[in-house]
């Protein structure tokens, strides 16, 4: 089924895959400047940062979908960053492990 959305005259208008490419593509151009400068949270965002990539985003995507994207876009750095501090957790755990572990066997054999 086709989405539909308004156009300026009022009227329903279907996104043609064109559309939905070039609005894609524009998305990818905003993320890419957003991760440029490390702007993790569009609330963050210094107006004149990115700011024509923002505008050519709302000016080819529905509302709804630039909404989406940046929602998206937050929820998947959340959850890499989340995945990182698990990792590094993990492999502090691992190291204390490893060092009680090497603690034990030269008490061993220094007992000796």
């Amino acid at each position: 089924m086709a989405k539909l959305h308004s156009s300026e005259r009022g009227d329903a208008q279907v996104i043609t895959r064109s559309e939905r490419e070039n609005c894609w593509i524009a998305r990818d151009k905003y993320f890419a400047c957003l991760d440029r400068n490390n702007i993790m949270s569009i609330s963050q965002q210094d107006a004149s940062m990115c700011a024509s990539e923002k505008s050519d985003v709302d000016s080819v995507c529905l509302k709804s979908w630039v909404d989406y994207f940046i929602q998206r876009r937050e929820r998947n750095l959340q959850i890499d960053a989340m995945k990182r501090y698990r990792t590094q957790q993990a492999y502090d755990e691992l190291d204390a492990q490893e060092a009680a572990s090497r603690d034990s066997l030269r008490n061993k054999f220094i007992k000796r």
